[in-house]
């Protein structure tokens, strides 16, 4: 493990939460830097991190954060927001979620939609069946990535996209050309490139 990472357990008896969290190179604690929450550590095996990161994650300018939070009760959300806003200052905060789970990290930020201020869907995108929820997002910037071959994910984001433009919430839908349903080619520099016009557009 580099020094540029941290590896913690948050919380008290049954609800603990194993995190890494991963500073950007040149971190300096007066400046103030986006963080991303991303799934990662499953099992607790520390070599099983957010694959999306990609292989130099310090690169980036991001605080990132690995953890299975979206598994646990949403109080542990609340721990692991508290631990980040006590010890960084945060520019924005925003989650990631790819397939099955990001259906945990849409309902983690509409929850928290007052202290997280993005969500990835990678592939993912909100529910759109009740606009009054969809409405909840209203604050919050929404990007969804999925592979142009991903057709069952793919139509999902379309719909999802066409539903968000029509109630005025910010969203951004990435397909990526002759992608699949794991965009591992997406991972590390393409994911953070749209990650910051999502951060700093204004």
């Amino acid at each position: 493990m580099s020094a540029q990472q941290k590896v913690m357990e948050l919380g008290t008896g049954t609800n603990k939460l194993l995190v890494r969290i991963t500073m950007p190179d040149n971190y300096s604690p007066t400046k103030s830097y986006p963080v991303l929450l991303g799934p990662g550590l499953d099992g607790g095996n520390l070599e099983t991190g957010c694959r999306f990161f990609g292989p130099n994650p310090e690169k980036h300018g991001w605080i990132l954060v690995e953890s299975l939070v979206h598994m646990k009760s949403r109080k542990m959300v609340n721990v692991l927001l508290n631990h980040l806003e006590a010890h960084y200052k945060i520019k924005a905060t925003v989650i990631l979620g790819f397939s099955a789970n990001s259906v945990a990290m849409f309902e983690i930020a509409s929850q928290f939609r007052d202290r997280i201020h993005g969500v990835v869907g990678m592939p993912g995108n909100p529910a759109i069946g009740a606009s009054e929820k969809l409405k909840l997002f209203a604050k919050t910037k929404i990007t969804m990535i999925v592979g142009e071959r991903d057709t069952y994910w793919k139509k999902r984001a379309q719909k999802a996209n066409k539903a968000m433009d029509e109630l005025g919430i910010w969203n951004n839908l990435v397909i990526v050309p002759k992608g699949g349903h794991i965009l591992d080619e997406f991972a590390g520099k393409p994911l953070f490139s749209v990650l910051n016009k999502m951060v700093y557009a204004k």
